[in-house]
């Protein structure tokens, strides 16, 4: 992954980047802190929207949510939401279509992203979660 990283910064620059909007609830009773012994099911989704604002920038804005739950007992242990934002300068002209710049983009901020959730889990949550290193398509549909 890094050498695609590579070849990204020769066609898009990483202006700013930033937590839009966050929400994170443990919704564990403050009154058992057992450890959680039971299954966990962890329903995760990732979405990106790409916004043009000239013909040098455009920006994705990245949307995550996550919902765990115990089955045994059939409640929520957490939720998180995240709106991750990225400001993006076109550096090379070639790389100019909005599937591309959308999928460049989403590589660039998902690092970030990954690092704040994982964090937030670790620090505040009731279990470690780590999330899977994505592989985007940078093939040209």
């Amino acid at each position: 992954m890094n050498s695609s990283k590579k070849d990204l910064s020769n066609d898009i620059k990483l202006m700013k980047h930033y937590i839009k909007d966050l929400s994170f609830e443990n919704l564990q009773d403050i009154n058992n802190q057992s450890q959680l012994n039971n299954e966990v099911k962890i329903k995760d989704n990732i979405n990106a929207i790409y916004q043009s604002y000239n013909n040098d920038n455009f920006s994705v804005h990245l949307k995550y949510s996550c919902d765990c739950n115990d089955l045994q007992y059939d409640k929520k242990i957490f939720i998180l939401e995240i709106d991750y934002f990225g400001l993006f300068e076109i550096i090379n002209r070639d790389s100019y279509h909005q599937n591309i710049l959308t999928r460049n983009g989403c590589v660039m901020l998902y690092p970030f992203l990954k690092s704040i959730i994982e964090d937030i889990i670790e620090k505040g949550g009731p279990l470690k979660i780590s999330l899977k290193n994505l592989e985007f398509n940078l093939t040209n549909d």
